[in-house]
C-alpha cells in the first residue's frame, strides 16, 4: 500500500507535568493552620473529607469534601481547619504550562477521590517521598513513576472538563477585613508600611490587624506584606524591570538593602532573575 494514501494527524497534549514539588495525604487537626505561601509552580488542593479554610491570594473561601481549587504559580495560598473540623486531604504541587481556564474550584466525585488516592499510593512506591515532598525517583522505578505523572495528568485534565463548584464564601466579618487589609497593602506597596500605618488605613487597632493577617496567612502583618513586596518584585523582575527600577518601584531607597531582602526570600540574587521568555 502506498505510503502517500496516510495523512499525519497532529496530537499534543493539553497538560504535561515537567516536575512534582510535593505529594501529601493527610488530614489537618482542628485549630491547624499552615503558614501560607507562594512558589513559582502550581498547586492543587484537593477536601477529601470534612471542611477546609482556604486563602487563594486576597480571597477566603471554605472547600468541602470533593471539591479541589487550583492555585496557579504565583498565589499566595493557606489552608487551615476549624470549628471542630478535621479535613483530609490530598496536595500535589507541580511544574506544568496549565491550560486557560476560567474557574479554579473544582468538583470531584467520589470515583475522582478514590482515584486520586490510589495515584498517591502509586506515588509512594515510585518515589521516595519525604515530609510531603517528592525527592527522587526509587531506583528502578522510573516506569511507574512516569505512570503516576500520566495518571496526575489525566486526573487534572477530567477535573477541568467535568465541571466547575463554588466554593462557600467565608462571610466572618474577619475575613472580611483580611481582604481589606490585603487590598491595603496592595496598594501601596511603593510606601514602606509599619504595622501602625496599616492598621490606621484599615481602621483597625493594631492587636486586631495582627490577629486578622495571621488568622488567614500564618504570619505576622509585616512579614506577609513584605512576602507580597518581594513577589511583586519577582513579578517585576521577570517582565524585564531592571533591579534599581524593582527596588525604587517598592519603596526600597538603597538597592543592596533590596537585594538582601530579594535574597533572603527567594534563596537568590535579584539580579539573577531573567526576563521570561
Amino acid at each position: 500500500m502506498e505510503s502517500n494514501l496516510y495523512r499525519a494527524c497532529p496530537v499534543g497534549s493539553a497538560l504535561t507535568i515537567e516536575a512534582l514539588y510535593t505529594f501529601s495525604c493527610r488530614r489537618f487537626p482542628d485549630g491547624y493552620t499552615f503558614k501560607g505561601e507562594t512558589h513559582d509552580f502550581a498547586e492543587a488542593v484537593c477536601v477529601t473529607d470534612g471542611k477546609a479554610g482556604i486563602t487563594a491570594g486576597k480571597n477566603v473561601c471554605v472547600l468541602s469534601a470533593g471539591q479541589m481549587i487550583l492555585h496557579p504559580p504565583g498565589e499566595f495560598h493557606a489552608i487551615w481547619s476549624d470549628g471542630g473540623a478535621e479535613p483530609e486531604t490530598v496536595i500535589f504541587s507541580f511544574r506544568a504550562a496549565l491550560p486557560e481556564l476560567p474557574v479554579r474550584v473544582f468538583s470531584l466525585s467520589p470515583e475522582k477521590i478514590g482515584e486520586l488516592r490510589s495515584i498517591y499510593r502509586a506515588a509512594e512506591t515510585a518515589f521516595i517521598l519525604k515530609e510531603n515532598n517528592v525527592e527522587r525517583i526509587r531506583e528502578g522505578k522510573e516506569t511507574e513513576a512516569s505512570a503516576v505523572v500520566k495518571r496526575l495528568e489525566l486526573f487534572l485534565l477530567s477535573v477541568f472538563s467535568g465541571g466547575s463548584a463554588a466554593a462557600s464564601r467565608c462571610g466572618s466579618r474577619s475575613a472580611e477585613n483580611y481582604t481589606r487589609i490585603l487590598s491595603a497593602m496592595e496598594n501601596n506597596m511603593g510606601e514602606p508600611l509599619d504595622a501602625g500605618t496599616l492598621a490606621r488605613l484599615c481602621n483597625m487597632s493594631v492587636p486586631a490587624l495582627e490577629k486578622t493577617v495571621r488568622r488567614y496567612s500564618g504570619c505576622g502583618a509585616m512579614a506577609h506584606y513584605n512576602a507580597l513586596r518581594m513577589q511583586r518584585a519577582a513579578e517585576m523582575l521577570s517582565a524585564g524591570a531592571s533591579v534599581k527600577e524593582t527596588a525604587l518601584s517598592l519603596g526600597f531607597s538603597n538597592q543592596n538593602y533590596f537585594s538582601a531582602c530579594f535574597k533572603k526570600w527567594s534563596g537568590k540574587a535579584p539580579s539573577s532573575v531573567r526576563p521570561a521568555l
